[in-house]
């Protein structure tokens, strides 16, 4: 809903072009949501609470950073959306 809005205001800057993009958008999205729904289906329900968890922090970052706060390297915490998954396995098995 929110890129719906956003492309009717970059199509009335930018062109038509725009409603070219929507297409494979589209797609990429979708899959990216299939794969979510699928992965977190048959995962257990304290690895997908790791790993909201790990993404909430990452989010944090992102808003300290866009705030000025201070600079965060958000990139450099990616591998704990791996990593932090495995280690909540290991301590539950």
């Amino acid at each position: 809903v929110m890129d719906g809005f956003v492309s009717i205001a970059y199509a009335a800057a930018m062109g038509i072009g725009v409603m070219f993009s929507a297409l494979p958008l589209l797609a990429f999205q979708g899959s990216l949501a299939l794969l979510g729904a699928v992965a977190g289906a048959s995962l257990p329900p304290r690895t997908v609470a790791s790993i909201t968890a790990t993404g909430g922090l990452v989010l944090l970052g992102l808003g300290v950073n866009l705030l000025k706060l201070r600079r965060l390297r958000v990139g450099n915490m990616l591998p704990a959306l791996v990593i932090v998954p495995l280690i909540s396995h290991l301590i539950h098995v």
